[in-house]
C-alpha cells in the first residue's frame, strides 16, 4: 500500500473511532438532558397539572430512569442526576399530598389501623 493509501485507511479509521466515541457520549447525554427539560417543565407548570397530567410526567419520568440504567454516568453527572431526581419526586410528593388534602381524618383511620396491625 502507498503512502497514500496508508494516510487515508489511517484517516478513515481515526474518524470513525471519533465518530463512534461521539454517538455513545451523545447516547449517555440524551436521558440526562431530558431529565433535565422534565424537571423544568415540572418545574414551571406543576401548579396546572391535572391527574392525567401527573400520571403522564410521572411515566414519562419513569421512562427516562429506565434508559439512565443503561449507562454509567461520572460522579459529577451522578449528583447532578440525583438532584433533578430529589426535585422530581419533591413534586411527586408535593401533589400526592395536595390530593390527599381534606382527607385528614380517613388518613388519621388509615395509619391508626396500621400501627395497630403491625403491634
Amino acid at each position: 500500500m502507498s503512502k497514500t493509501g496508508v494516510w487515508i485507511f489511517s484517516h478513515v479509521i481515526f474518524a470513525c473511532f471519533l465518530m463512534m466515541s461521539c454517538s455513545m457520549n451523545i447516547g449517555k447525554q440524551t436521558p440526562l438532558q431530558e431529565l433535565e427539560n422534565l424537571t423544568e417543565d415540572i418545574r414551571l407548570h406543576h401548579a396546572e397539572y391535572s391527574t392525567a397530567d401527573w400520571k403522564e410526567v410521572y411515566a414519562r419520568y419513569e421512562q427516562i430512569a429506565a434508559e439512565m440504567e443503561n449507562y454509567q454516568y461520572s460522579p459529577e453527572e451522578a449528583k447532578k442526576i440525583g438532584k433533578l431526581e430529589g426535585e422530581c419526586v419533591g413534586y411527586f410528593m408535593k401533589s400526592c399530598v395536595k390530593s390527599l388534602d381534606g382527607l385528614g381524618s380517613e388518613i388519621e383511620g388509615f395509619f391508626n389501623g396500621f400501627n395497630e396491625a403491625i403491634e
